[in-house]
């Protein structure tokens, strides 16, 4: 079986939090709360927020694993150009004061 990348796994999570909404207001709908009208608001609120939420969070997670591999690949490069000279070497430091 494929592993799943952590932005299938927030989908899925998204379906299945959608899905049990869904879920939930129908049932209290067919049994009558009195509750039932503000759960049916909360699920339509909920039906635009969620996928929204999950594209700013995967959008962040993007935009962090960039950062990342961007700072890494410069440290790489860094560490391999940053060879000492000669001349560095023969240089006193100023005082430290």
């Amino acid at each position: 079986m494929k592993k799943k990348n952590p932005k299938q796994i927030a989908a899925l999570l998204c379906v299945v939090l959608l899905i049990s909404l869904y879920v939930v207001t129908f049932l209290v709908a067919c049994f009558g709360s009195v509750d039932s009208g503000r759960l049916f608001v909360a699920c339509l609120g909920a039906t635009i927020a969620l996928p929204v939420l999950l594209w700013i969070l995967l959008w962040f997670y993007d935009l962090m694993k960039k950062r990342q591999s961007q700072v890494l690949s410069d440290l790489l490069d860094s560490e391999t150009t940053s060879a000492p000279c000669a001349d560095t070497r023969s240089r006193k430091e100023p005082p430290r004061s």
